[in-house]
């Protein structure tokens, strides 16, 4: 099981899939999809709280955390 952390200006959005539920994969694959077109930063967490940007789901990541798109000044 894992978890998508979507934060956003109305805080942070969890959403959990199981390998065992294909609807909530879909959720979350097309959540990530989202992000990725948005320009939104997505980076897969590991068991050790190392952080690696992704631009597609896969369901072993055991945490994914979108964050908003950064905009330079």
């Amino acid at each position: 099981m894992g978890i998508l952390r979507w934060m956003g200006p109305e805080g942070d959005t969890c959403l959990a899939w199981s390998e065992a539920d294909t609807n909530s994969m879909a959720a979350v694959c097309a959540r990530i999809a989202r992000a990725v077109r948005e320009g939104r930063g997505v980076f897969e967490v590991d068991e050790e709280g190392r952080a690696v940007r992704v631009d597609a789901f896969s369901p072993s990541a055991r945490e994914v955390v979108v964050i908003p798109q950064v905009k330079g000044g």
